[in-house]
């Protein structure tokens, strides 16, 4: 089974960072800061990581990126931006809908938006280690991971490191979403099989494989 971590935030100690990675067991990592360069030993995801002050914001970096990287990633926090990145299936990953506020950031509104159009809802471990208040925040992570589970939404979860001391195994980010609601395997598929599979959905578009939500599998005459 493949792991993978799609949100780390250093941006120094490439190395350092790659060589952790892989002491945690990770297959791929993306990292949005001064990504290090293509490694064998280790899969290096290209990746944007959207921090938009609003919607219309939003939707420029999302056309001026979607076909240049194989991850999407839009910073949420405020309400507008969640529910626009929820809406929009050119966005992989909707990152900490709950930052900054005091609810959780999403409502049945956005998360059966984001389930219709695939957007991940990211359960990020760096929120609740730098939180001020961790219980509220755990309670934040709860509700969004209740909506996802109600609406059949993606889950991913990530470190968000910003550290290479902040950086989390998957069983510990597993088990966090799993301490938070989600059943067992459903959360070691949030950082194994969901990851993978947007990267590999992705990848087949970028490269002609995959029209839509229709897998090319043989030639096109």
């Amino acid at each position: 089974m493949k792991y993978y971590d799609l949100h780390i935030e250093i941006e120094n100690d490439a190395e350092k960072v790659i060589e952790y990675a892989k002491m945690l067991g990770f297959s791929g990592i993306a990292v949005t800061a001064n990504p290090p360069a293509h490694r064998d030993e280790i899969e290096i995801v290209p990746c944007i990581l959207i921090k938009a002050e609003n919607k219309e914001d939003m939707k420029n970096e999302i056309e001026k990126y979607r076909n240049k990287t194989e991850l999407v990633m839009v910073y949420g926090g405020n309400y507008e931006i969640n529910r626009a990145a929820c809406e929009d299936g050119r966005v992989d990953v909707l990152c900490s809908p709950e930052r900054g506020r005091k609810d959780s950031g999403l409502d049945h509104i956005c998360v059966r938006s984001a389930s219709e159009n695939n957007v991940a809802i990211e359960i990020n471990f760096n929120e609740v280690l730098n939180s001020k208040n961790r219980s509220q925040s755990l309670s934040f992570l709860r509700r969004n991971i209740y909506l996802c589970n109600k609406y059949n939404a993606k889950i991913i979860t990530t470190s968000g490191a910003k550290s290479i001391w902040e950086m989390r195994s998957p069983r510990e980010l597993a088990s966090l979403t799993n301490l938070l609601g989600l059943d067992i395997k459903s959360a070691i598929d949030s950082v194994s099989s969901v990851p993978e599979g947007i990267i590999n959905t992705n990848r087949e578009k970028i490269y002609g494989k995959r029209i839509g939500n229709t897998k090319i599998v043989g030639d096109v005459v």
